[in-house]
């Protein structure tokens, strides 16, 4: 809400001081006779108007608490014990082959 109340007075200032000045536009293109100068008459309030809503700028971001990114936990890995496999002949009471066997262990 102050950021943008900031930002609504330095836009009222710059409008207000070109406004102040929009009369005088046909002046800053080059003198005339009798109308005097060439303009410049409008940097003095551009400046004050950028400078005044520096001010109020920096005064609302100073006013305002900082916020910083929560760190970000990550799972850590899960180390399972190594398992491994392999197929062995199977034999019946006989002596004859009678399939294959898966046979696990771990490690």
């Amino acid at each position: 809400m102050r950021k943008t109340l900031a930002i609504l007075l330095a836009t009222a200032t710059l409008i207000t001081a070109t406004a102040a000045n929009a009369d005088d536009w046909r002046y800053h293109h080059g003198p005339r006779p009798g109308y005097g100068g060439g303009g410049g008459d409008w940097v003095a309030p551009l400046v004050g108007g950028l400078i005044v809503g520096g001010i109020l700028g920096g005064m609302a971001q100073q006013n305002q608490q900082q916020y910083y990114p929560q760190p970000q936990y990550y799972p850590q890995p899960q180390y399972y014990p190594q398992t491994f496999c392999r197929w062995v002949p199977m034999y019946d009471a006989w002596g004859n082959f009678a399939g294959r066997q898966r046979q696990c262990w771990q490690q």
